[in-house]
């Protein structure tokens, strides 16, 4: 936003003697231009840094489509065009009737229970369509650029958006969140896993934080999305890790007072019920509708204990340590490693007086009281069993193979379809036996043709017969801008 205003501005009044910073209009546009086309080179060879968020995407989109509306730089307007195309394919690989699933860089505000969520929905709308308008969720100012804008996606996306008419699977890697102290490395790629059903999503994501410090507040690992009501339609999991230097790590304070300096603002930060948050002591790995998640909590943290949300209108049948639930069109079982009890979480805006109706989250919260918590995981389509009681059989008999956990940092899973899943705590993660390799993760891939490799800077987007090509014609050996350096 910052340099787009002044790049514009430098173009627009060209033949002023200086601009607001006491630079002349030529040293502002070549500020801003190196600094625009140095992150889009990054996020075309290494993806996007604050990734897939339902609140952020809309704020890095809109000036980019400015630029792309104003600009009289054609090959700054190309670039720009290109890597909207790259954000346009991010909302639509992984979008689910109006939800954005899987994992995010950054939804927190106490929504990510919601079905709906963010002012993305903006640019799902006007973008993908294939709904009616409704002012309560395709209204934000966020989007006005988008709206008057000349600027339009390939429409190919529309159609990825809403085909669910196959399981997709999809993978990307994402830039890491750049730390700026407080951590004694750099944080690693961030390699996404999406699965994309019929009646379900499932998306997780190896974060790879390199410390307590690392990981932003308001970051969503994983979480299990479907179509329902408000409230109704996820589960996700998450240790409300509250690190004093976490919270100084990416923002202004000192250690010292950053914790009530950033509570004071958000004081939903430090609860220990809060539902979001990346945690430097959470692992887990999915395989298309299953998921293990494993904590390893230091006895002395704050919270030794997990957080699981499950939507109230759920009715949840406990059989031999899975709980399950029938969603109609797919079944859901959970095993909540350790042990847990069932607490009621409501809360709302207006929390002054009495909360009788919890606008931000309404439902059941099982806290799983162990620093060895973890959680497994499977949902399947209801056409793939032949009942839910059927369902309930088949996967409470499969079991989760807990005999090395804690003691040797292993579990093992088995699906419904026969697959067997093994993760170490701090060591590999095997499917079928053999060893995932996060290291050549694509930096997009999906089902029908979709595939990018890291660091190229070109990619192929495709659904049916449809093909989006994009090339930035970058140079991979180049050395990339430091992302910090603006001038």
């Amino acid at each position: 936003m910052y340099y787009t205003g002044n790049l514009l501005a430098a173009e627009r009044w060209s033949d002023a003697s200086n601009m607001w910073n006491g630079c002349s209009p030529e040293a502002m546009r070549r500020e801003a231009t190196r600094w625009i086309l140095g992150t889009i080179e990054r996020t075309a060879r290494l993806g996007h840094h604050e990734y897939d968020s339902p609140g952020y995407h809309v704020e890095h989109m809109a000036p980019l489509i400015g630029l792309f509306e104003h600009t009289r730089d054609e090959h700054l307007r190309k670039q720009v065009e290109r890597v909207l195309t790259l954000k346009m394919a991010d909302m639509a690989l992984e979008y689910f009737n109006g939800s954005w699933a899987g994992s995010h860089s950054r939804e927190g505000y106490r929504e990510n229970t919601w079905t709906r969520v963010g002012p993305i929905q903006t640019l799902q709308y006007l973008y993908l369509g294939g709904e009616p308008f409704d002012a309560d969720h395709h209204v934000h100012h966020y989007a006005i650029p988008a709206a008057v804008s000349g600027y339009r996606p390939p429409p190919m996306f529309a159609e990825m958006a809403w085909d669910r008419s196959t399981p997709q699977r999809v993978r990307k890697t994402k830039a890491p969140r750049n730390i700026i102290r407080h951590s004694p490395a750099a944080a690693d790629p961030v390699y996404k896993t999406t699965y994309m059903s019929r009646s379900f999503a499932l998306g997780s994501a190896q974060i790879n934080l390199p410390g307590t410090a690392a990981g932003p507040i308001d970051l969503v690992s994983w979480d299990l999305t479907w179509s329902a009501p408000k409230h109704e339609g996820k589960i996700c999991c998450n240790h409300p890790f509250q690190g004093p230097e976490r919270f100084s790590a990416f923002l202004g304070p000192y250690p010292q007072n950053a914790r009530r300096a950033i509570g004071c603002d958000k004081p939903y930060l430090q609860s220990v019920d809060r539902l979001f948050g990346a945690s430097p002591f959470e692992r887990m790995l999915q395989h298309d509708g299953a998921i293990l998640v494993l904590y390893r909590i230091p006895e002395d943290d704050e919270a030794p204990f997990v957080n699981l949300y499950l939507p109230p209108g759920t009715q949840w049948t406990e059989q031999d340590g899975w709980l399950f639930g029938d969603q109609t069109d797919f079944y859901v079982g959970l095993r909540p490693i350790g042990n847990y009890h069932w607490e009621r979480i409501r809360e709302a805006r207006n929390d002054g007086t009495m909360v009788t109706s919890g606008d931000l989250i309404d439902g059941w919260l099982l806290r799983i009281d162990d620093p060895n918590a973890g959680l497994a995981l499977e949902a399947v389509e209801a056409t793939d069993v032949e009942s839910f009681e059927a369902f309930r059989q088949q996967r409470q008999a499969l079991k989760v193979d807990l005999q090395d956990w804690p003691d040797a940092n292993r579990v093992r899973m088995q699906t419904l379809a026969g697959t067997h899943m093994e993760i170490d705590y701090d060591g590999e993660h095997l499917i079928d036996g053999q060893v995932v390799d996060y290291d050549q993760w694509p930096l997009y891939e999906a089902s029908g043709g979709t595939q990018a490799e890291v660091g190229t800077g070109r990619m192929r987007f495709a659904h049916g017969s449809a093909v989006v090509d994009v090339d930035f014609e970058l140079d991979p050996a180049r050395k990339l801008m430091p992302m910090r350096v603006i001038g």
